[in-house]
């Protein structure tokens, strides 16, 4: 120690009176962790927040997407149930019902289900509101679940059987108001369809049905004459569609027996089953040309059996039927693009149509009984001038003429009897049945060489000649048209200025009240054209 100063002892580094601290990098560091603290606690609230948020949009996401499949399926399920063709409910009625099933009856927006005798189109969509939960923080405050969906059955072969009355009360301006009205109605159904998809065949009708030779060549049917070719149907029938190519049947003879026994000439009979060929059945052709032929040569005469005209007129719509168009293919009657026609039903997308019209109501249909359809007769023509004789066997009258036989030919002429017919043997010809219903009237033959000669009513030997059908002809058509329609024909129905019964029989005949028409002059084109939109509203495609 120097002059009273102590020296402290130096053991080590002098530090001259500093304290040792961090360093300046250092000192940096630990306030920029000071500073960051609230920062980092932002940031993960921040990001759990955004988190939360996506978490949150996802959730309203799939209830958004599961809200609309709900909608999409129950759409899909509903309107593809109600375009069916084979379901005979109100479509829209339909897609209302699934949605009611699936408690979702509130979303349902718009159904429209346009449709044609074809075709079938059913349109639906729905919306649903819903609710986001997170979606609102966002400024998103609702949302709409929308679906839509359309389904579509369509027919593209289309076959029509026109079934038409031209019996005596269609003279005058009924068959000129059905002419151009069942004329435009095959151009409606043939205008926008394809070559080969829609076949149409039209049966007149009357107290029968001419079916032509080459139709009825089909069946098991003799030919008695070649003037018509009506087929007398048995009552067993008309349960069925579809007719046997075996059953034994008759062709229904060439006569008249509406007349009078007054009346007998040949160009003043009506006869039962209409010669006009003019008037025989047109089957499955799109020919324009023909079928306007076949519509317009139709002539009007006789009685009324719509049984018949339905019977054949579904026959040609019945897949049965293939072997019979095939018949009529060889023999050139059908164009033979039409084989294997008409089309099955499981098989083909087709529809199949009659249309049905009358301004009558059923009555008689007669028949020729055996043993007088066929054969010879015993009536006599003389050559010279006509006259009639018959021969009575064991009826006539004893006389000493030609060694004393009896006189069993009794002679129109004089009304007397004789041993042999007027003009002999050598100037007289024998008579088949079928020359003598070509050239008499029943009436005539029951009075004149009957009744005349012999005694009695001539009613009573009419009826030894006739055979009729009449008093079951309503429940035959009604038995024919229940049979076409479980065949899946849709019938419809056309009273054409007809009575009462004639219009209840074919309102009854058709598919509903709302496939029959009440047709008045010229409604009578209203009622076809109605008709064929339905059938032809859209074009035909394959």
């Amino acid at each position: 120690m120097e002059d009273g100063i102590r020296t402290p002892k130096m053991d080590g580094p002098v530090t001259f009176g500093l304290r040792k601290g961090p360093t300046l990098a250092g000192r940096v560091m630990r306030g920029f962790g000071r500073d960051e603290d609230g920062s980092l606690l932002v940031f993960g609230l921040v990001l759990f927040v955004l988190m939360s948020m996506m978490g949150g949009l996802a959730v309203d996401l799939i209830r958004y997407e599961q809200r609309r499949t709900d909608l999409q399926q129950t759409l899909d399920r509903s309107v593809l149930a109600a375009a069916s063709l084979s379901q005979k409910l109100n479509p829209i009625d339909v897609v209302n019902d699934y949605f009611d099933k699936a408690n979702l009856s509130d979303y349902i927006e718009n159904v429209s289900a346009p449709s044609g005798l074809n075709y079938r189109i059913v349109q639906a969509q729905a919306a649903s509101p819903v609710a986001p939960y997170f979606m609102q923080m966002i400024g998103i405050n609702g949302m709409s679940a929308k679906a839509v969906s359309t389904a579509e059955q369509r027919i593209s072969n289309v076959e029509v059987s026109l079934v038409l009355d031209v019996s005596g009360s269609m003279r005058g301006s009924r068959i000129n108001n059905l002419r151009p009205a069942a004329v435009e109605f095959v151009d409606s159904v043939l205008a926008t369809s394809d070559p080969g998809r829609v076949t149409l065949s039209i049966v007149p009708y009357n107290a029968n049905v001419n079916v032509g030779r080459d139709l009825m060549k089909q069946f098991n049917v003799t030919e008695n004459h070649t003037t018509s070719f009506c087929i007398e149907l048995p009552d067993s029938v008309f349960s069925s569609v579809a007719l046997s190519k075996t059953l034994k049947m008759t062709h229904n003879a060439h006569f008249d027996p509406y007349y009078g026994y007054n009346t007998y000439g040949a160009k003043n009979m009506l006869f039962h089953c209409t010669p006009n060929s003019s008037n025989e059945v047109v089957a499955l052709s799109d020919d324009k040309t023909k079928l306007h032929s076949a519509i317009n040569n139709m002539e009007v005469d006789g009685n009324t059996s719509i049984d018949v005209g339905v019977k054949w007129g579904a026959l040609l719509l019945d897949e049965s039927s293939q072997p019979i168009v095939q018949g009529l293919i060889t023999a050139g009657k059908v164009k033979s693009i039409y084989s294997g026609r008409p089309l099955t039903r499981a098989t083909h997308d087709v529809m199949k149509v009659l249309v049905v019209m009358t301004d009558g109501q059923n009555t008689t249909e007669y028949k020729i009984r055996d043993p007088y359809n066929s054969g010879m007769s015993p009536i006599w023509k003389r050559n010279s001038n006509g006259d009639l004789s018959i021969y009575h066997e064991g009826q006539g009258e004893s006389g000493k003429k030609k060694k004393d036989p009896r006189k069993d030919f009794y002679w129109l002429d004089d009304r007397d009897w004789d041993d042999e017919p007027d003009g002999g043997t050598s100037g007289a010809t024998q008579l088949t049945w079928q020359q003598v219903w070509a050239n008499y009237t029943v009436d005539y033959i029951a009075y004149q060489l009957y009744s005349r000669p012999l005694g009695g009513s001539y009613s009573n030997y009419y009826y030894d000649f006739v055979d009729y059908v009449w008093s079951n002809k309503n429940a035959r058509l009604q038995s024919i048209c229940s049979a076409a329609k479980a065949a899946g024909i849709v019938v419809y129905g056309i009273g054409f200025e007809a009575p009462s019964d004639g219009r209840n029989q074919l309102r009854a005949c058709a598919n509903s009240d709302a496939h029959y028409f009440d047709a008045s002059g010229l409604e009578i084109s209203t009622a076809f054209r109605a008709i064929a939109n339905n059938i032809s509203q859209l074009r035909l495609t394959q």
